[in-house]
């Protein structure tokens, strides 16, 4: 009875059969005339180089035909499949056909894993432990601007692809030359990128790779990378909160913010109205601008609303003092693609990184006008597109703008009618009166007490009364210093 030859058609096929089988695949030898080969049972063997052999040394086919026979039927021959042919007609008698080890469907798959590569995804705060792991194991960590520096180097290399996908667009004579790289990469380099450009690799590189893994499978000492779109599914905003969450929203208002008592009822009325309105599709975010001198306490109302909307998030602010240069706007939502130096903007990251609904914008007064023009446009969409063409949509969020302008008249001269009118709620910020002073330095002594106790810091006893002197300041950012240097009496 003739048996049957199965074949592989490439290395890549070859390679997945022989892990499949746990590296027991065999060379056929001949040993003499006679073939010893009865003791070889179980085996899967390649007779690739056999034949090869036979078809130039003719002499050896019979001796070559009588081992083949003495062969246990348990043993698989396998071939290349540009020698199936010879193979069947040089032993007729052996091989009654021939099949594929892999079926076309499989043949696809190996194939498309072994021209694909794998890349690492990370978020933007573990780059620094990624570099701590690569100089712990002595692997090099580089661009892909800096390759032809590192191009004969033999040992582990990593390339972050992360400032090449961000000159990606308009520039896609680049895709091709990384296609081109990544075609001839070892199997010692390995390709990282941070998350937030993931589905840009997925857009313009899209034959490149096929899995996309957590750094966290690279290096196992480093936290799992949290996704834009995991981020988005933990997003709270002040439309997500339950009826009672509403209502502790308002108390917290009330109880965490000393002072201002007319703005405090504004605030609450007009976040009232706000939520019809969001849930009728009239408006999609809620805004506020805080007037008055530093030190009033007008960050204060952002970090309420974000502890309360997502106690587990830290909020969004940005400093606008930092933007009133020319190309401000690059900086916000990213340099457009193409420019050197292409990178995403600091709005544009801390919503992919910041699971709440509330972003802080201090001292916007000091803003470039053209950030000020694209809050304009941002007010009134509720959306914004990015640099790289990503549309952000802030359906549900809270814009804080604190402004160090002491008065609605000197807003009106620096704020154009368009922008005001996009505004919700506008509110001057004046000092705290004495009692109210009193009241805050309470406060923010309970906190302490309750921070220290909940870190278990070694301390004191604490009397009930502390005096703080109060009168000769109304910046409650000193107020807090005083606080915090009395209470280090305290802390052993």
């Amino acid at each position: 009875m003739r048996s049957r030859l199965y074949y592989y058609r490439n290395k890549a096929e070859f390679d997945q059969y022989y892990n499949e089988n746990n590296g027991n695949i065999n060379g056929f030898e001949i040993i003499d005339s006679k073939g010893k080969l009865d003791d070889i049972t179980d085996t899967i063997i390649d007779i690739t180089d056999l034949i090869l052999y036979v078809s130039k040394e003719n002499i050896h086919i019979y001796s070559v035909r009588l081992s083949l026979k003495k062969l246990d039927k348990s043993n698989k021959l396998i071939i290349s499949s540009q020698y199936v042919d010879e193979a069947l007609n040089i032993f007729p008698t052996i091989f009654e056909d021939a099949t594929p080890i892999y079926n076309k469907k499989e043949e696809r798959n190996i194939l498309e894993k072994n021209i694909r590569h794998k890349i690492y995804y990370y978020n933007e705060e573990q780059f620094t432990a990624i570099e701590d792991e690569c100089n712990k194991r002595k692997i090099i960590l580089t661009n892909f601007a800096n390759l032809p520096l590192v191009k004969n180097y033999d040992n582990e290399l990593i390339i972050d692809i992360t400032s090449t996908l961000q000159n990606m667009k308009g520039a896609e004579h680049i895709i091709y030359l990384l296609e081109q790289f990544f075609s001839t990469m070892n199997e010692k380099t390995t390709i990282i990128v941070e998350a937030d450009k993931l589905e840009d690799v997925k857009r313009y590189l899209k034959l490149t790779f096929s899995e996309y893994l957590n750094i966290s499978k690279l290096f196992e000492n480093i936290p799992k990378a949290m996704l834009p779109s995991e981020n988005a599914k933990k997003l709270r905003r002040i439309i997500d909160l339950k009826e009672e969450e509403i209502s502790l929203l308002m108390s917290n208002i009330d109880n965490n913010l000393i002072g201002h008592t007319n703005f405090k009822n504004n605030l609450k009325n007009n976040l009232k109205k706000f939520l019809l309105l969001n849930k009728i599709k009239k408006r999609k975010i809620f805004s506020i601008f805080l007037l008055g001198k530093p030190g009033l306490g007008k960050t204060e109302i952002g970090k309420i609303l974000s502890k309360t909307i997502n106690p587990k998030s830290n909020f969004i602010k940005i400093n606008f003092g930092n933007y009133s240069s020319q190309d401000a706007l690059n900086s916000l939502i990213g340099s457009p693609a193409g420019y050197i130096g292409c990178d995403g903007g600091e709005l544009s990251k801390k919503i992919n990184n910041n699971p709440v609904g509330v972003i802080i914008c201090d001292e916007f007064e000091k803003a470039d006008s053209e950030i000020k023009n694209f809050f304009l446009e941002l007010l009134e969409d509720g959306k914004f597109t990015d640099s790289m063409s990503r549309e952000y949509d802030l359906n549900g969020y809270i814009i804080v703008f604190t402004s160090n302008i002491e008065n609605e008249a000197e807003f009106d001269n620096k704020m154009s009618p368009e922008f005001k009118s996009r505004i919700n709620l506008i509110c001057e910020f004046t000092p705290l009166n004495d009692s109210e002073k009193i009241e805050f330095i309470q406060y923010q002594i309970s906190e302490f007490k309750k921070d220290i106790s909940k870190n278990s810091v070694p301390h004191k006893k604490i009397p009930e009364h502390i005096d703080i002197e109060y009168k000769d300041t109304d910046d409650l950012r000193e107020l807090k210093n005083r606080i915090y240097d009395k209470m280090q009496e305290y802390i052993n």
